[in-house]
């Protein structure tokens, strides 16, 4: 059990709603702003990727609009959250908040993965057999 030794904090609920948490480290702080600066940057490549499919094909432009707003927020979040316990304020510093929002993403990855699994099927099929019954309709005249 010596190589669990380390994360015994991880279960301690002082650590996690400790008010005056010990101060991050320099070396911490800068992993935990890139990590959350790389999700802000993929979050706004995914939106103008998904602007640029959006003219082509609807239902891959709303997943990638999904995962851009999962991204960006998670992104935004996780930097606020990062300000807070750099300057120490006593109850947005809490390492709490960085447990929510780690939950929080991984219930909105659930959703995400649910509707790509389960409704983004039957939306496309449902997309292509429009398509194909609209082909034969005359088109309208401007």
């Amino acid at each position: 059990m010596e190589l669990l030794q380390g994360y015994a904090p991880l279960l301690d609920i002082s650590y996690w709603f400790n008010p005056r948490p010990v101060p991050l480290g320099p070396s911490l702080v800068g992993g935990v702003f890139s990590f959350f600066s790389w999700f802000v940057v993929v979050a706004v490549a995914l939106r103008v990727i998904a602007h640029f499919v959006g003219k082509r094909d609807r239902l891959k432009s709303d997943v990638a609009a999904r995962f851009a707003r999962l991204l960006g927020t998670s992104g935004f979040l996780g930097l606020l959250f990062l300000f807070f316990a750099f300057e120490q304020i006593p109850l947005f510093g809490m390492r709490f908040w960085f447990l929510l929002l780690f939950l929080l993403f991984m219930v909105w990855l659930m959703r995400i993965a649910l509707f790509v699994v389960r409704d983004y099927p039957a939306l496309r099929r449902q997309d292509t057999e429009k398509r194909r019954f609209e082909r034969y309709l005359p088109n309208r005249r401007n």
